[in-house]
């Protein structure tokens, strides 16, 4: 049988039990105080920062055509909002200018039509000796396409003939071979009589206009 202790082991036995109970303590204080909040523990489990809670968070709205029945079915469907939403206004393009080259017609207007006139005309009446004499007193000009005309209906076509500046060309009603300085229209009768009026025109504009004068 053991010895009884004595009042020093009494002494250092209480003496320890004190300093472990009050060291137990402190650690346990020590934890609690320094325990994350219960929010955040999730969120220190997985190492991603907690998400925010908002303290009056507001309910879905449920979607049109859902059968689901609750207060927030039964509730009197919104007003609709009386300001006006303004429509889109579509923007026009502006149309690209036309360039000169767009431009361009398939019958062009004569650049050059000349000084041409109507000089005289010779021996109306008589289809050997008749002649018209066009006269150009300004640049040279193509005479393609020109027409002669009088009142009466009878028509002559210019062909690729040129008229040089300062110069002129005579038109035969009689038969012939053209040249440069003649012109032929290979009448069976004559073309023109006295106070016939013949209209010299290019491309449907009137170059000139004469009177047929008794000679």
């Amino acid at each position: 049988m053991s010895s009884p202790l004595t009042r020093k082991q009494w002494g250092t036995i209480i003496l320890v039990n004190v300093v472990v109970s009050t060291v137990t303590a402190l650690l346990i204080v020590r934890v609690l105080t320094a325990q994350p909040a219960a929010g955040s523990v999730s969120a220190i489990a997985t190492g991603q920062p907690a998400a925010a809670v908002s303290p009056t968070q507001t309910p879905p709205v449920p979607a049109a055509g859902n059968n689901a029945r609750g207060p927030a079915n039964d509730a009197a469907p919104a007003r609709p909002s009386s300001t006006p939403v303004p429509e889109a206004t579509a923007t026009k393009t502006p149309a690209a200018s036309p360039t000169a080259s767009a431009t361009a017609t398939s019958t062009p207007a004569p650049n050059n039509l000349g000084n041409v006139s109507i000089s005289t005309v010779l021996n109306a009446g008589q289809r050997q000796r008749e002649v018209v004499v066009i006269v150009n007193q300004g640049d040279q000009v193509n005479l393609k396409g020109w027409t002669l005309t009088s009142n009466k209906g009878i028509t002559y076509t210019f062909g690729n003939v040129t008229l040089f500046k300062d110069s002129f060309i005579s038109l035969h009603t009689t038969s012939g071979s053209d040249v440069p300085t003649d012109l032929f229209m290979n009448r069976s009768d004559a073309a023109w009589q006295v106070g016939d009026v013949l209209t010299l025109a290019a491309q449907g504009k009137t170059i000139a206009t004469f009177t047929v004068k008794q000679q």
